[in-house]
């Protein structure tokens, strides 16, 4: 494999520009390309179905610091679909900083010591007073708490909005990000990728999970390692009250949807304890986060040994190996990030909520918690969730009732976890007047399948609709490099083919002992939309 033609010179510029940083985090010994060499014959789906077998040829090295290298070696690709997951998202966040995983994301966009200034060594001691600065507020706010705090249910007093103490350290940090900003040499991350030939780089934070990705030319592919190993390490955190106020904005333009004040409360309905059912925060949150507690995300969860590559096209992991190396081997192993000890409580007993909306069309949406993948029962869950869209559409014609169905497992945005979440079945009638003989037909289609699973051919059909849906998605590098990596931050890459053949095996006793188990009263949660209810 050919390397990035012009890396030394490039390496020489970013080292100038102070790419490796100091600390705890980078080792002084030399970088050597140990570590364990998993290989794990994974290869393609048999073209029949009724013997199909999902094998991906997934390759696996983990380096002696825990950094995770998985490469789906296609020779002939002349790209690369480059992933860097972590495993970190919205679990971790806590009652008050809702929001603060996403917010890191865009954090983590405004360039490094060596990418995004036009003057390191001038801009540093303003980054520092702003840090001294930061812990300031954080401490006459602390001090300021029953000045501070929120009386009102609605939001609508306090004691007090701020303090003078408050004010002026605010006024200071205004003052300090202001000079600053007259090095930042904003988009330098993009323009380097776009330079080279990258295309589609996006970012995404999740509940479980964050990534960064790009598509380049596989000679081009060492450039992805560079600027994601200094991103993991060298993040500057500019233009911070800014990217605090486009987080606002997009809440607030998420907020104006109509339906999404109901799907959040439909999960905080269905959810007791778990964070996997929190919203995506609100306006009081995001005023509370500071660089410090971001600073503190950002130095336990970006460590190695919680990180994974994936690398899908036209390279071998031979030669990704002393690449990876290079760029990653300096970081030391850091302990490991502690995970929610949440634990959602076994339910006990239906729950309903009734939502009035005059702009939200009336609808029954009725809800079950169904275990995480990795569990043996999540890969019947999907069949289950398909077979159910029919069911639930027969049934509602054999009532004359007019409507449509959505059955999916989506949390947030999220369709599958490594954490229980819910199997949603939705049903859009437009009318009132049917909403209780929508919720008859819905439970009529459960009890069906839970008496007497499904026919034949009808399995048959699903099984193939799923089928033809992840060839699709092995297809596409991009796509197949997305359900490599989230299978790894939900429990493990392998998990990805023993879930894909469990899904084949599935049968329609299977699915009458997965429906009478997890589509019960006690596990479910109905709510009814109708325009106006009784106050």
């Amino acid at each position: 494999m050919e390397s990035f033609v012009s890396v030394a010179g490039l390496t020489r510029r970013f080292l100038r520009s102070g790419h490796v940083s100091s600390g705890a985090r980078v080792r002084t010994l030399p970088r050597r390309a140990r570590g364990v060499l998993t290989i794990a014959f994974l290869g393609a789906a048999s073209s029949l179905a009724a013997q199909t077998t999902y094998e991906f040829g997934i390759r696996e090295h983990v380096f002696d610091n825990g950094l995770r290298l998985l490469v789906v070696e296609r020779p002939d690709d002349p790209r690369v679909a480059a992933k860097i997951f972590t495993d970190f998202g919205s679990l971790i966040e806590q009652p008050g900083q809702l929001g603060a995983a996403h917010f890191l994301e865009h954090l983590l966009f405004k360039g490094t010591r060596s990418l995004g200034t036009t003057d390191w060594q001038r801009e540093q001691p303003l980054r520092d007073s702003i840090a001294r600065m930061d812990r300031a507020l954080s401490e006459a706010r602390n001090a300021a708490r029953n000045e501070l705090r929120e009386r009102g249910v609605f939001h609508d007093y306090r004691h007090a909005q701020s303090t003078p103490l408050i004010d002026s350290i605010q006024a200071e940090i205004a003052r300090l990000e202001l000079t600053a900003s007259a090095y930042r040499d904003p988009g330098a991350m993009m323009r380097w990728y776009q330079a080279y030939g990258g295309t589609g780089l996006t970012a995404t934070t999740e509940q479980e999970y964050m990534k960064f990705d790009i598509n380049l030319p596989r000679e081009r592919v060492e450039l992805f390692l560079r600027v994601e190993s200094d991103r993991m390490r060298n993040t500057v955190f500019r233009e911070f009250d800014a990217e605090r106020m486009i987080l606002v904005e997009q809440r607030l333009g998420d907020l104006n949807r109509v339906s999404t004040p109901f799907y959040e409360a439909m999960n905080a309905q269905v959810g007791m304890v778990h964070p996997v059912f929190f919203p995506e925060g609100y306006r009081s949150d995001f005023y509370q986060y500071n660089r410090a507690y971001q600073r503190n995300l950002y130095e336990r969860w970006f460590i190695p040994n919680n990180t994974t590559l994936v690398f899908v096209g036209g390279v071998r992991l031979e030669d990704m190996v002393p690449l990876v190396d290079r760029w990653f081997g300096d970081m030391y192993r850091a302990p490991e990030p502690t995970r929610t000890f949440a634990i959602e409580p076994v339910p006990h007993g239906e729950k309903r909520l009734i939502w009035s909306s005059p702009d939200l069309s009336p609808r029954v949406d009725m809800r079950h918690l169904i275990p995480g993948v990795g569990h043996p029962d999540r890969p019947h869950v999907d069949v289950l969730a398909e077979v159910l869209r029919l069911e639930v559409g027969d049934a509602l014609r054999d009532a004359g009732v007019n409507g449509s169905v959505d059955v999916n497992t989506r949390v947030v945005h999220t369709e599958r976890f490594g954490v229980p979440a819910t199997l949603n079945i939705e049903v859009v009638t437009g009318s009132e007047a049917t909403l209780d003989a929508a919720e008859q037909a819905v439970l009529i289609a459960i009890t069906r399948v839970q008496q007497r699973g499904t026919a034949a051919g009808r399995l048959a059909r699903v099984k193939k609709r799923l089928r033809t849906e992840w060839y699709r998605t092995q297809q596409d590098a991009d796509a197949f490099a997305f359900e490599i990596g989230h299978f790894q931050t939900m429990d493990s890459w392998q998990t990805l083919a023993e879930h894909l053949n469990a899904r084949e095996r599935t049968t329609s006793d299977d699915l009458m002992r997965i429906a009478s188990r997890y589509l019960i009263a006690d596990n479910r949660t109905v709510g009814a939309v109708r325009r106006e209810v009784e106050r």
